[in-house]
């Protein structure tokens, strides 16, 4: 009678070390926070998006907008100002925490920059028509 190694009783493969908790939890955590840094990035995209459109509509509409009566004119200012400033602060929050790319600062910059002598240009272009009509 020897011994029949075909009968002998399968080994359980070595165990894994187990998860603890702590360690789930970190996990997690930089799920979510993947997670909210992509959605971050992507509003700041669209509010990118938005602006260029301001943009555009600036260049196309100029005359237009600079004839508009003074307070509409001034709210549709306070509200392009404002999108500015949040998109600005936006794209600082990002690149502190070093999730702005360079080529996405540089254009964000480029598209403020722009706007900002637009925005001058078409203050100046308002003020010459209110006081041409004042007259």
């Amino acid at each position: 009678m020897g011994f029949d190694s075909s009968r002998t009783v399968p080994t359980l493969a070595p165990a894994r070390p187990t998860t603890t908790a702590a360690e789930l939890a970190a996990t997690e955590a930089r799920q979510a926070a993947t997670v909210r840094r992509r959605a971050d990035l992507t509003r700041f995209a669209a509010d990118v998006k938005g602006l260029e459109l301001r943009l555009a509509l600036i260049d196309d509409r100029f005359e237009r907008l600079a004839s508009r009566p003074d307070e509409l004119y001034q709210d549709w200012r306070r509200d392009l100002v404002g999108r500015i400033r949040s998109l600005a602060q936006k794209a600082a929050v990002l690149e502190a925490a070093d999730d702005l790319e360079p080529h996405h600062r540089d254009r964000v910059a480029a598209l403020l920059l722009t706007i900002r002598h637009r925005l001058g240009a078409l203050d100046a272009r308002h003020a010459a028509r209110q006081g041409r009509r004042g007259r």
